[in-house]
């Protein structure tokens, strides 16, 4: 295995290679894998969670610790609060302290040794990383709001738009699986109607 450079920095994971990815992972993979497809964090900020940081009334992870960004002349990390859905709530609050949310290289081993089994194509485009372009990617192909997606994710609607956005490149089934996936999360994205 590699270190290829990674030339295809819009390389995301379909909803049937994710799942498929999964069935070759112990069970801390699964939980790194599951935390940060159904958040869209960066594993740095899952990795601090604590049980203060969630709210049950309202299925929210207050991520404390998160990156400075530079760009937006920032000198300390901005907390953020995000929403998930209540399925995958549950799943984390039950998992938290019992499960670890594993580091970035080891993430990156196991990530890339579960597509070699699966038969990816291009296993070495895809990293830790990828997960959070994949979220990304799939809650704007289930046509919610990029707006409240680009604040989720702490980025601008200008950083989302160059780094997540892509063609509607996925059929009915991927969208259903997505949305199995992601449980009701994308309705809490959908577009405001007044």
């Amino acid at each position: 295995m590699g270190n290829k450079p990674q030339t295809n920095k819009k390389r995301f994971l379909y909803p049937d290679e994710y799942q498929r990815m999964l069935e070759h992972c112990n069970p801390n993979q699964v939980f790194t894998f599951e935390s940060l497809i159904n958040t869209g964090a960066r594993i740095n900020e899952m990795r601090n969670v604590e049980h203060q940081d969630l709210d049950s009334s309202r299925n929210t992870i207050n991520l404390r610790v998160t990156k400075v960004r530079a760009k937006l002349k920032e000198v300390r990390p901005t907390p953020r609060i995000i929403s998930v859905s209540s399925k995958f709530f549950r799943y984390f609050k039950k998992n938290l302290g019992k499960r670890k949310i594993l580091s970035t290289n080891a993430s990156d081993v196991a990530i890339k040794i579960a597509l070699i089994k699966i038969k990816v194509k291009d296993p070495e485009q895809i990293s830790i990383h990828k997960l959070r372009k994949t979220f990304g990617t799939w809650m704007l192909a289930l046509g919610c709001d990029g707006f409240k997606i680009a604040h989720h994710l702490g980025h601008t609607p200008n950083e989302l738009a160059k780094d997540y956005a892509t063609n509607d490149v996925f059929n009915a089934n991927d969208k259903q699986i997505m949305r199995e996936l992601l449980g009701d999360l994308p309705s809490k994205f959908y577009p405001q109607r007044f």
